[in-house]
Protein backbone atom coordinates (compact mmCIF):
# COMPACT_ATOMS: atom_id res chain seq x y z
CA UNK A 1 0.00 0.00 0.00
CA UNK A 2 1.22 3.28 -0.67
CA UNK A 3 -0.15 6.90 -0.19
CA UNK A 4 -1.09 9.67 -2.60
CA UNK A 5 -0.97 13.28 -2.55
CA UNK A 6 -3.84 13.90 -0.53
CA UNK A 7 -2.92 11.38 2.16
CA UNK A 8 -5.25 8.60 0.93
CA UNK A 9 -4.36 5.27 0.53
CA UNK A 10 -3.61 3.96 -3.10
CA UNK A 11 -4.05 0.15 -4.60
CA UNK A 12 -4.34 -0.80 -8.11
CA UNK A 13 -6.01 1.52 -10.10
CA UNK A 14 -9.23 -0.17 -11.94
CA UNK A 15 -8.02 -0.98 -15.36
CA UNK A 16 -11.59 -0.27 -17.24
CA UNK A 17 -10.62 3.70 -15.60
CA UNK A 18 -9.24 4.51 -18.89
CA UNK A 19 -12.53 3.65 -21.12
CA UNK A 20 -14.49 5.15 -18.12
CA UNK A 21 -12.96 8.66 -17.70
CA UNK A 22 -12.21 8.88 -21.82
CA UNK A 23 -16.41 8.02 -22.57
CA UNK A 24 -17.04 10.26 -19.66
CA UNK A 25 -14.88 13.34 -21.03
CA UNK A 26 -16.75 12.73 -24.66
CA UNK A 27 -20.08 13.23 -23.50
CA UNK A 28 -19.92 16.15 -20.79
CA UNK A 29 -17.13 17.85 -22.67
CA UNK A 30 -17.10 16.70 -26.29
CA UNK A 31 -20.81 16.93 -27.11
CA UNK A 32 -20.93 20.25 -26.68
CA UNK A 33 -17.51 21.42 -28.18
CA UNK A 34 -19.35 19.81 -31.49
CA UNK A 35 -22.41 21.11 -31.34
CA UNK A 36 -20.99 24.73 -30.51
CA UNK A 37 -19.30 24.35 -34.04
CA UNK A 38 -22.24 23.32 -35.70
CA UNK A 39 -23.67 26.72 -37.92
CA UNK A 40 -25.30 28.90 -35.25
CA UNK A 41 -26.68 30.81 -38.19
CA UNK A 42 -29.97 30.31 -39.97
CA UNK A 43 -29.80 27.84 -43.34
CA UNK A 44 -32.04 28.89 -45.63
CA UNK A 45 -32.51 28.50 -49.54
CA UNK A 46 -31.19 30.50 -52.07
CA UNK A 47 -34.68 32.72 -52.60
CA UNK A 48 -34.50 33.08 -48.67
CA UNK A 49 -38.01 31.29 -48.87
CA UNK A 50 -37.09 28.76 -46.00
CA UNK A 51 -34.82 29.63 -42.92
CA UNK A 52 -33.73 26.65 -40.36
CA UNK A 53 -31.59 26.73 -37.44
CA UNK A 54 -30.77 24.04 -34.48
CA UNK A 55 -30.75 25.42 -31.17
CA UNK A 56 -27.41 23.26 -30.04
CA UNK A 57 -27.29 25.06 -26.28
CA UNK A 58 -30.43 23.22 -25.54
CA UNK A 59 -29.59 19.35 -26.76
CA UNK A 60 -30.54 16.23 -24.69
CA UNK A 61 -29.48 12.94 -24.11
CA UNK A 62 -31.87 10.61 -22.51
CA UNK A 63 -31.07 7.30 -21.11
CA UNK A 64 -31.09 4.29 -22.82
CA UNK A 65 -34.53 2.44 -23.76
CA UNK A 66 -33.53 -1.27 -23.15
CA UNK A 67 -31.07 -2.14 -20.37
CA UNK A 68 -27.58 -3.62 -21.24
CA UNK A 69 -28.95 -7.80 -20.84
CA UNK A 70 -32.13 -7.06 -23.47
CA UNK A 71 -29.65 -5.82 -25.85
CA UNK A 72 -27.50 -8.81 -25.75
CA UNK A 73 -30.99 -11.43 -26.19
CA UNK A 74 -32.21 -9.24 -28.87
CA UNK A 75 -29.26 -8.66 -30.76
CA UNK A 76 -29.52 -4.57 -30.55
CA UNK A 77 -27.61 -1.24 -30.01
CA UNK A 78 -27.08 -0.24 -26.03
CA UNK A 79 -27.51 3.46 -26.93
CA UNK A 80 -29.36 7.02 -26.10
CA UNK A 81 -31.48 9.07 -28.46
CA UNK A 82 -30.22 12.83 -28.64
CA UNK A 83 -32.82 15.94 -29.38
CA UNK A 84 -31.94 19.19 -30.33
CA UNK A 85 -34.54 21.76 -30.57
CA UNK A 86 -34.75 22.97 -34.00
CA UNK A 87 -36.70 25.92 -35.66
CA UNK A 88 -38.07 26.27 -38.80
CA UNK A 89 -38.81 30.02 -40.49
CA UNK A 90 -41.27 30.74 -43.64
CA UNK A 91 -40.96 34.06 -45.77
CA UNK A 92 -44.45 34.23 -45.69
CA UNK A 93 -45.28 33.98 -42.37
CA UNK A 94 -42.95 34.51 -40.66
CA UNK A 95 -43.61 32.79 -37.49
CA UNK A 96 -40.95 30.36 -36.15
CA UNK A 97 -42.27 26.06 -35.78
CA UNK A 98 -40.03 25.08 -33.38
CA UNK A 99 -39.62 21.40 -32.62
CA UNK A 100 -37.36 19.37 -30.62
CA UNK A 101 -35.86 16.64 -33.16
CA UNK A 102 -33.91 13.34 -33.17
CA UNK A 103 -31.04 13.82 -34.64
CA UNK A 104 -29.89 10.27 -34.17
CA UNK A 105 -28.81 7.35 -31.80
CA UNK A 106 -25.00 7.44 -29.72
CA UNK A 107 -23.67 3.97 -28.25
CA UNK A 108 -23.33 4.43 -24.57
CA UNK A 109 -20.71 2.55 -22.57
CA UNK A 110 -21.57 -0.41 -20.24
CA UNK A 111 -20.54 -1.10 -17.12
CA UNK A 112 -17.14 -3.37 -18.37
CA UNK A 113 -15.89 -0.50 -20.34
CA UNK A 114 -17.14 -1.97 -23.53
CA UNK A 115 -19.98 -0.64 -26.20
CA UNK A 116 -22.88 -3.36 -27.08
CA UNK A 117 -23.22 -3.11 -31.04
CA UNK A 118 -26.03 -5.39 -32.91
CA UNK A 119 -25.23 -7.38 -29.59
CA UNK A 120 -22.10 -8.40 -29.37
CA UNK A 121 -19.20 -6.39 -27.09
CA UNK A 122 -17.07 -4.32 -28.79
CA UNK A 123 -13.98 -2.81 -27.01
CA UNK A 124 -12.07 0.78 -28.65
CA UNK A 125 -8.65 0.76 -28.18
CA UNK A 126 -6.22 3.31 -27.21
CA UNK A 127 -4.28 4.92 -30.16
CA UNK A 128 -1.00 6.52 -29.76
CA UNK A 129 -0.04 9.46 -32.45
CA UNK A 130 2.59 11.59 -32.88
CA UNK A 131 1.77 14.84 -30.82
CA UNK A 132 0.96 18.07 -33.40
CA UNK A 133 3.70 20.38 -32.72
CA UNK A 134 7.23 21.36 -34.05
CA UNK A 135 9.88 18.57 -34.26
CA UNK A 136 14.18 19.19 -35.57
CA UNK A 137 16.00 16.50 -37.10
CA UNK A 138 18.70 15.87 -39.03
CA UNK A 139 18.68 14.05 -42.91
CA UNK A 140 21.19 13.25 -45.02
CA UNK A 141 20.72 13.97 -48.77
CA UNK A 142 21.59 12.13 -51.90
CA UNK A 143 24.99 13.15 -51.40
CA UNK A 144 25.37 12.32 -47.92
CA UNK A 145 25.26 15.73 -46.86
CA UNK A 146 23.32 16.87 -43.51
CA UNK A 147 19.91 18.47 -44.19
CA UNK A 148 18.28 20.60 -40.93
CA UNK A 149 14.42 20.01 -40.99
CA UNK A 150 11.69 21.45 -38.96
CA UNK A 151 8.65 19.59 -39.77
CA UNK A 152 5.14 21.24 -38.72
CA UNK A 153 2.46 18.35 -37.87
CA UNK A 154 -1.24 19.67 -37.33
CA UNK A 155 -4.05 18.58 -35.02
CA UNK A 156 -5.27 16.30 -38.20
CA UNK A 157 -2.33 14.52 -38.64
CA UNK A 158 -0.88 17.34 -42.04
CA UNK A 159 2.61 17.66 -41.72
CA UNK A 160 4.72 20.17 -43.97
CA UNK A 161 8.81 20.92 -43.32
CA UNK A 162 10.91 23.64 -43.39
CA UNK A 163 14.75 22.64 -44.57
CA UNK A 164 17.76 24.26 -45.10
CA UNK A 165 19.98 23.52 -47.25
CA UNK A 166 23.99 22.98 -47.53
CA UNK A 167 24.24 26.86 -49.29
CA UNK A 168 22.00 27.73 -46.08
CA UNK A 169 18.62 28.56 -47.69
CA UNK A 170 15.60 27.53 -46.24
CA UNK A 171 12.64 26.41 -47.77
CA UNK A 172 9.22 24.98 -47.44
CA UNK A 173 8.05 22.03 -48.59
CA UNK A 174 4.68 22.26 -49.75
CA UNK A 175 4.20 18.77 -51.14
CA UNK A 176 6.47 15.32 -51.99
CA UNK A 177 8.61 16.89 -54.56
CA UNK A 178 7.79 20.63 -54.52
CA UNK A 179 9.06 23.22 -52.45
CA UNK A 180 8.98 27.11 -52.07
CA UNK A 181 10.98 29.53 -50.76
CA UNK A 182 10.28 30.69 -46.59
CA UNK A 183 9.97 34.21 -47.45
CA UNK A 184 7.10 33.64 -50.44
CA UNK A 185 5.48 31.40 -47.47
CA UNK A 186 5.95 34.43 -45.42
CA UNK A 187 4.63 36.27 -47.78
CA UNK A 188 1.03 34.32 -48.42
CA UNK A 189 0.33 34.33 -44.88
CA UNK A 190 0.44 38.65 -44.96
CA UNK A 191 3.56 39.73 -44.17
CA UNK A 192 5.98 41.64 -45.97
CA UNK A 193 9.51 41.63 -46.50
CA UNK A 194 10.42 44.61 -43.95
CA UNK A 195 7.91 42.55 -41.16
CA UNK A 196 10.26 39.38 -41.98
CA UNK A 197 13.55 41.01 -41.95
CA UNK A 198 12.61 42.87 -38.50
CA UNK A 199 11.06 39.80 -36.94
CA UNK A 200 13.98 37.37 -37.15
CA UNK A 201 17.37 36.76 -35.54
CA UNK A 202 19.60 36.22 -38.68
CA UNK A 203 18.38 38.93 -41.34
CA UNK A 204 21.41 38.27 -43.37
CA UNK A 205 20.35 34.90 -44.23
CA UNK A 206 17.13 35.48 -45.62
CA UNK A 207 18.92 38.30 -47.56
CA UNK A 208 21.35 35.80 -48.73
CA UNK A 209 19.07 34.09 -51.71
CA UNK A 210 17.01 37.21 -52.52
CA UNK A 211 17.41 38.02 -56.09
CA UNK A 212 14.91 40.07 -58.14
CA UNK A 213 12.75 36.65 -59.06
CA UNK A 214 12.41 36.41 -55.32
CA UNK A 215 11.49 39.92 -55.14
CA UNK A 216 8.62 40.19 -57.78
CA UNK A 217 7.00 36.82 -56.06
CA UNK A 218 7.02 38.50 -52.61
CA UNK A 219 6.31 41.52 -53.83
CA UNK A 220 2.55 41.56 -52.85
CA UNK A 221 0.61 38.84 -50.85
CA UNK A 222 -1.55 37.97 -54.46
CA UNK A 223 1.86 37.55 -56.19
CA UNK A 224 2.79 35.23 -53.20
CA UNK A 225 -0.10 33.19 -52.96
CA UNK A 226 0.06 33.24 -56.96
CA UNK A 227 3.30 31.54 -56.89
CA UNK A 228 2.55 29.33 -53.87
CA UNK A 229 -0.58 27.95 -55.61
CA UNK A 230 1.83 27.07 -58.98
CA UNK A 231 4.10 25.04 -56.93
CA UNK A 232 1.49 23.61 -54.51
CA UNK A 233 -0.71 22.19 -57.54
CA UNK A 234 2.78 21.78 -59.99
CA UNK A 235 1.07 24.29 -62.50
CA UNK A 236 3.61 25.75 -65.01
CA UNK A 237 1.11 28.56 -66.51
CA UNK A 238 2.89 31.92 -66.97
CA UNK A 239 -0.11 34.02 -67.36
CA UNK A 240 -1.98 32.72 -64.21
CA UNK A 241 -3.56 35.88 -62.65
CA UNK A 242 -5.08 35.62 -59.04
CA UNK A 243 -8.10 35.14 -57.84
CA UNK A 244 -10.32 34.37 -54.84
CA UNK A 245 -11.31 30.65 -55.91
CA UNK A 246 -7.12 30.29 -56.22
CA UNK A 247 -6.66 31.51 -52.65
CA UNK A 248 -9.72 29.54 -51.38
CA UNK A 249 -8.43 26.46 -52.61
CA UNK A 250 -5.26 26.75 -51.53
CA UNK A 251 -6.44 27.84 -47.86
CA UNK A 252 -8.55 24.48 -47.92
CA UNK A 253 -6.30 22.34 -49.16
CA UNK A 254 -2.91 23.82 -47.38
CA UNK A 255 -3.39 26.42 -44.60
CA UNK A 256 -6.66 24.34 -43.21
CA UNK A 257 -4.96 20.76 -43.28
CA UNK A 258 -1.70 21.08 -42.41
CA UNK A 259 -1.73 24.71 -40.06
CA UNK A 260 -4.40 23.93 -37.97
CA UNK A 261 -2.79 22.93 -34.26
CA UNK A 262 -5.25 22.14 -32.24
CA UNK A 263 -4.91 23.21 -27.96
CA UNK A 264 -2.16 20.48 -27.60
CA UNK A 265 -0.42 21.35 -30.97
CA UNK A 266 -0.56 25.07 -29.65
CA UNK A 267 0.73 24.35 -26.19
CA UNK A 268 3.86 22.39 -28.11
CA UNK A 269 4.41 25.18 -30.26
CA UNK A 270 4.55 27.84 -27.47
CA UNK A 271 7.04 25.25 -25.38
CA UNK A 272 9.37 24.42 -27.89
CA UNK A 273 9.69 28.24 -29.49
CA UNK A 274 9.46 29.78 -26.25
CA UNK A 275 6.71 31.75 -27.45
CA UNK A 276 3.61 33.07 -25.47
CA UNK A 277 0.61 32.65 -28.49
CA UNK A 278 -2.84 32.78 -26.39
CA UNK A 279 -3.65 28.82 -26.08
CA UNK A 280 -6.90 29.55 -27.96
CA UNK A 281 -5.25 30.37 -31.17
CA UNK A 282 -5.12 26.96 -32.91
CA UNK A 283 -3.98 28.08 -36.28
CA UNK A 284 -0.07 28.34 -37.40
CA UNK A 285 0.56 31.93 -37.16
CA UNK A 286 3.61 33.81 -39.39
CA UNK A 287 5.27 34.58 -36.26
CA UNK A 288 5.11 30.51 -35.18
CA UNK A 289 7.34 30.50 -38.77
CA UNK A 290 9.87 33.25 -38.22
CA UNK A 291 10.93 31.30 -34.44
CA UNK A 292 10.59 27.87 -36.39
CA UNK A 293 13.12 29.67 -39.03
CA UNK A 294 14.96 31.23 -36.43
CA UNK A 295 15.41 27.67 -34.40
CA UNK A 296 15.83 25.67 -37.60
CA UNK A 297 19.12 28.27 -38.05
CA UNK A 298 20.26 27.74 -34.69
CA UNK A 299 20.72 23.79 -35.35
CA UNK A 300 22.54 24.55 -38.04
CA UNK A 301 25.19 26.39 -35.93
CA UNK A 302 24.58 23.54 -33.75
CA UNK A 303 23.53 25.85 -30.78
CA UNK A 304 20.16 23.57 -30.29
CA UNK A 305 18.78 20.10 -29.24
CA UNK A 306 17.66 17.97 -32.17
CA UNK A 307 13.67 16.04 -31.09
CA UNK A 308 13.45 12.35 -30.63
CA UNK A 309 10.63 11.57 -32.31
CA UNK A 310 9.59 8.29 -30.96
CA UNK A 311 10.20 9.41 -26.98
CA UNK A 312 6.59 9.29 -25.72
CA UNK A 313 6.96 13.08 -24.63
CA UNK A 314 6.13 13.51 -28.43
CA UNK A 315 3.63 11.14 -28.72
CA UNK A 316 -0.31 11.85 -27.43
CA UNK A 317 -2.79 9.35 -26.74
CA UNK A 318 -6.25 9.22 -28.50
CA UNK A 319 -8.85 7.14 -26.13
CA UNK A 320 -12.18 6.16 -26.65
CA UNK A 321 -13.71 9.58 -26.30
CA UNK A 322 -11.42 11.47 -29.10
CA UNK A 323 -12.03 8.77 -31.43
CA UNK A 324 -15.94 8.76 -30.80
CA UNK A 325 -15.83 12.62 -30.78
CA UNK A 326 -13.77 12.51 -34.16
CA UNK A 327 -17.15 10.65 -35.35
CA UNK A 328 -19.56 13.00 -33.89
CA UNK A 329 -17.97 15.43 -35.61
CA UNK A 330 -17.60 13.90 -38.88
CA UNK A 331 -21.88 13.11 -38.24
CA UNK A 332 -22.64 17.23 -37.61
CA UNK A 333 -20.68 17.25 -40.85
CA UNK A 334 -22.60 15.14 -42.83
CA UNK A 335 -26.11 16.25 -40.94
CA UNK A 336 -25.91 19.75 -42.22
CA UNK A 337 -25.20 18.85 -45.69
CA UNK A 338 -27.74 17.10 -45.57
CA UNK A 339 -30.34 19.65 -44.20
CA UNK A 340 -28.97 22.27 -47.10
CA UNK A 341 -29.72 19.50 -49.63
CA UNK A 342 -33.01 18.54 -48.11
CA UNK A 343 -33.56 22.39 -48.28
CA UNK A 344 -32.77 23.23 -52.18
CA UNK A 345 -34.40 19.92 -53.56
CA UNK A 346 -37.93 21.11 -51.77
CA UNK A 347 -37.61 24.49 -53.06
CA UNK A 348 -36.83 23.72 -56.44
CA UNK A 349 -39.43 21.13 -56.51
CA UNK A 350 -42.26 23.57 -54.57
CA UNK A 351 -42.73 20.83 -51.87
CA UNK A 352 -43.83 22.10 -48.55
CA UNK A 353 -42.12 21.26 -45.49
CA UNK A 354 -44.32 20.40 -42.69
CA UNK A 355 -41.96 20.38 -39.47
CA UNK A 356 -38.48 20.38 -38.75
CA UNK A 357 -38.41 16.61 -38.25
CA UNK A 358 -38.40 16.41 -42.02
CA UNK A 359 -35.45 18.53 -42.37
CA UNK A 360 -33.24 16.27 -40.25
CA UNK A 361 -32.31 12.46 -40.37
CA UNK A 362 -31.55 10.92 -37.70
CA UNK A 363 -29.56 8.59 -40.63
CA UNK A 364 -26.51 10.80 -40.53
CA UNK A 365 -25.33 10.18 -36.89
CA UNK A 366 -26.80 6.45 -36.51
CA UNK A 367 -24.58 5.24 -39.57
CA UNK A 368 -21.85 6.82 -39.10
CA UNK A 369 -21.21 5.26 -35.37
CA UNK A 370 -22.45 2.00 -37.24
CA UNK A 371 -19.66 2.23 -39.38
CA UNK A 372 -16.98 3.51 -36.81
CA UNK A 373 -17.70 0.56 -34.87
CA UNK A 374 -18.01 -2.27 -37.34
CA UNK A 375 -15.29 -0.83 -39.87
CA UNK A 376 -12.87 1.41 -37.82
CA UNK A 377 -9.23 -0.85 -36.78
CA UNK A 378 -9.54 0.16 -33.23
CA UNK A 379 -13.26 -0.69 -32.88
CA UNK A 380 -12.55 -4.08 -31.83
CA UNK A 381 -14.98 -7.18 -30.66
CA UNK A 382 -13.83 -7.76 -26.64
CA UNK A 383 -11.68 -10.43 -26.11
CA UNK A 384 -13.61 -12.89 -23.91
CA UNK A 385 -11.87 -16.03 -23.55
CA UNK A 386 -11.21 -15.59 -19.85
CA UNK A 387 -12.03 -12.36 -17.52
CA UNK A 388 -8.10 -11.75 -17.67
CA UNK A 389 -8.46 -11.27 -21.33
CA UNK A 390 -11.49 -9.35 -21.13
CA UNK A 391 -10.10 -6.77 -18.45
CA UNK A 392 -6.88 -6.55 -20.44
CA UNK A 393 -8.22 -5.52 -23.55
CA UNK A 394 -9.71 -1.98 -22.55
CA UNK A 395 -5.88 -0.86 -21.67
CA UNK A 396 -4.62 -2.05 -25.47
CA UNK A 397 -2.91 0.35 -27.29
CA UNK A 398 -2.32 0.45 -31.23
CA UNK A 399 0.25 2.50 -33.68
CA UNK A 400 -2.26 1.74 -36.30
CA UNK A 401 -4.90 3.08 -37.90
CA UNK A 402 -6.26 6.42 -39.34
CA UNK A 403 -3.62 9.16 -38.87
CA UNK A 404 -0.93 6.25 -37.42
CA UNK A 405 1.50 3.91 -38.85
CA UNK A 406 0.95 0.99 -41.41
CA UNK A 407 2.54 -2.28 -40.53
CA UNK A 408 4.20 -2.59 -43.72
CA UNK A 409 6.06 0.90 -43.25
CA UNK A 410 6.94 0.77 -39.64
CA UNK A 411 10.63 0.70 -38.98
CA UNK A 412 12.30 -1.32 -36.21
CA UNK A 413 13.16 1.66 -34.73
CA UNK A 414 9.57 2.40 -34.39
CA UNK A 415 8.55 -1.32 -32.44
CA UNK A 416 11.67 -1.49 -30.35
CA UNK A 417 11.41 -0.47 -26.31
CA UNK A 418 12.40 3.16 -25.71
CA UNK A 419 13.19 3.99 -22.40
CA UNK A 420 10.43 6.26 -22.06
CA UNK A 421 8.21 3.49 -21.87
CA UNK A 422 9.30 2.40 -18.10
CA UNK A 423 6.12 2.76 -16.17
CA UNK A 424 4.00 3.83 -19.12
CA UNK A 425 3.74 1.07 -21.66
CA UNK A 426 4.53 -2.69 -20.45
CA UNK A 427 7.81 -3.75 -22.67
CA UNK A 428 6.57 -7.72 -22.47
CA UNK A 429 2.86 -7.63 -24.10
CA UNK A 430 2.86 -6.91 -27.90
CA UNK A 431 1.43 -8.28 -31.02
CA UNK A 432 2.97 -11.36 -32.59
CA UNK A 433 3.99 -11.44 -36.55
CA UNK A 434 4.41 -8.13 -38.77
CA UNK A 435 1.91 -5.57 -36.18
CA UNK A 436 5.13 -6.79 -33.75
CA UNK A 437 5.92 -3.58 -31.52
CA UNK A 438 2.74 -1.76 -32.99
CA UNK A 439 0.47 -3.00 -30.46
CA UNK A 440 0.51 -3.42 -26.83
CA UNK A 441 -0.41 -2.31 -23.42
CA UNK A 442 -0.43 0.06 -20.99
CA UNK A 443 1.50 -0.44 -17.33
CA UNK A 444 -0.88 -1.28 -14.38
CA UNK A 445 -0.42 2.28 -13.37
CA UNK A 446 0.02 4.51 -15.76
CA UNK A 447 -2.89 6.92 -16.87
CA UNK A 448 -3.83 9.42 -19.47
CA UNK A 449 -2.94 12.98 -18.42
CA UNK A 450 -4.75 16.65 -19.45
CA UNK A 451 -2.54 16.63 -22.73
CA UNK A 452 -2.91 13.22 -24.21
CA UNK A 453 0.32 11.79 -22.43
CA UNK A 454 0.87 8.72 -20.62
CA UNK A 455 1.40 9.72 -16.90
CA UNK A 456 2.78 7.26 -14.09
CA UNK A 457 3.17 7.49 -10.79
CA UNK A 458 6.55 8.02 -9.00
CA UNK A 459 6.67 7.89 -5.22
CA UNK A 460 8.66 11.31 -3.66
CA UNK A 461 11.45 10.67 -1.67
CA UNK A 462 11.32 12.53 2.00
CA UNK A 463 13.68 14.68 3.18
CA UNK A 464 14.25 12.92 6.24
CA UNK A 465 15.10 9.40 5.80
CA UNK A 466 12.85 8.51 8.77
CA UNK A 467 9.52 10.11 7.63
CA UNK A 468 7.30 7.34 6.95
CA UNK A 469 4.21 9.65 5.14
CA UNK A 470 5.24 9.81 1.71
CA UNK A 471 3.22 11.26 -1.64
CA UNK A 472 2.58 9.59 -5.01
CA UNK A 473 2.94 12.17 -8.30
CA UNK A 474 2.03 11.53 -11.27
CA UNK A 475 4.58 12.82 -14.02
CA UNK A 476 4.42 13.00 -18.01
CA UNK A 477 7.25 12.26 -19.82
CA UNK A 478 8.63 15.23 -20.56
CA UNK A 479 9.04 16.04 -16.38
CA UNK A 480 10.69 12.45 -15.11
CA UNK A 481 13.42 13.42 -16.99
CA UNK A 482 14.57 16.17 -14.76
CA UNK A 483 14.73 13.99 -11.63
CA UNK A 484 16.99 10.98 -10.36
CA UNK A 485 14.46 8.45 -10.39
CA UNK A 486 14.95 5.10 -8.69
CA UNK A 487 13.78 1.11 -8.30
CA UNK A 488 11.00 1.07 -6.42
CA UNK A 489 12.73 -2.36 -4.97
CA UNK A 490 15.63 -0.63 -3.31
CA UNK A 491 16.11 -1.15 0.57
CA UNK A 492 17.96 1.77 1.19
CA UNK A 493 15.11 3.83 0.10
CA UNK A 494 12.45 1.74 1.32
CA UNK A 495 13.95 1.65 4.78
CA UNK A 496 16.10 4.32 4.85
CA UNK A 497 19.27 2.63 5.36
CA UNK A 498 22.53 4.91 5.03
CA UNK A 499 24.78 2.42 4.94
CA UNK A 500 23.90 1.59 0.99
CA UNK A 501 25.79 4.30 0.14
CA UNK A 502 25.24 3.70 -3.95
CA UNK A 503 21.87 2.45 -5.59
CA UNK A 504 20.60 1.87 -9.36
CA UNK A 505 18.63 5.02 -10.87
CA UNK A 506 17.75 6.49 -13.85
CA UNK A 507 18.17 9.62 -15.44
CA UNK A 508 17.94 10.96 -18.92
CA UNK A 509 17.50 7.42 -20.46
CA UNK A 510 20.35 6.20 -19.05
CA UNK A 511 20.61 3.63 -16.01
CA UNK A 512 23.15 4.88 -13.79
CA UNK A 513 24.35 3.68 -10.15
CA UNK A 514 24.31 7.45 -7.57
CA UNK A 515 24.51 7.76 -4.03
CA UNK A 516 21.72 7.72 -2.50
CA UNK A 517 21.45 10.86 -1.16
CA UNK A 518 21.15 12.44 -4.90
CA UNK A 519 17.60 10.54 -5.34
CA UNK A 520 14.45 12.62 -6.29
CA UNK A 521 11.68 10.22 -6.92
CA UNK A 522 11.28 6.27 -7.07
CA UNK A 523 9.07 4.07 -8.73
CA UNK A 524 6.26 2.51 -6.47
CA UNK A 525 7.80 -1.18 -7.39
CA UNK A 526 8.95 -3.38 -10.07
CA UNK A 527 4.96 -4.23 -10.99
CA UNK A 528 4.07 -0.89 -12.74
CA UNK A 529 6.52 -1.63 -15.31
CA UNK A 530 4.40 -4.26 -16.58
CA UNK A 531 0.73 -5.37 -17.35
CA UNK A 532 -1.08 -8.47 -15.77
CA UNK A 533 -2.09 -9.43 -19.02
CA UNK A 534 1.71 -10.41 -19.95
CA UNK A 535 2.03 -12.86 -16.99
CA UNK A 536 1.05 -16.57 -16.98
CA UNK A 537 -1.96 -17.66 -15.42
CA UNK A 538 -0.44 -19.84 -12.61
CA UNK A 539 0.64 -16.28 -11.54
CA UNK A 540 -2.52 -15.33 -10.62
CA UNK A 541 -3.48 -18.49 -8.57
CA UNK A 542 0.02 -18.96 -6.94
Amino acid sequence: MIRNENGGMSTIPGFNQIQFEGFCRFITKGLTEELDQFPKEKMEDINQNMEFQLFVERYKLVEPLIKERDAIYESLTYSSRLYVPAGLIRKTSRNMQEQTVLIGNIPIMTSLGTFIINGIYRTVINQILQSPGIYYRSELDHKGIPVYTATIISDCGGRFKLEMDRNARIWARVSRKQKISILVLLSAMGLNLKEILENVCYPEIFLSFLNDKKKIQISSKENAILEFYKKFSSIEEEDMVFSESLYQILYNEFFQKKCELGRIGRRNMNRRLNLDIPQDNIFLLPRDVLAAADHLIEMKLEMGTLDEMNHLKNKRIRSVGDLLQDQFRLALFRLEKTIRNTIRVAISHNKRISSPQNLVSSTSLTTTYESFFGLHPLSQVSDQTNPLAQVAHGRKWSFLGPRGLTSRTASFRIRDIHPSYYGRICPIDTSEGINVGLMGSLAIHARIGHWGSIESPFYKIPEKPRKKEAQMVYLSPTRDEYYMVAAGNSLALNRGIQEEEVVPARYRQEFLTIAWEQIHLRSIFSLPLFFYGSFPYSFYRA
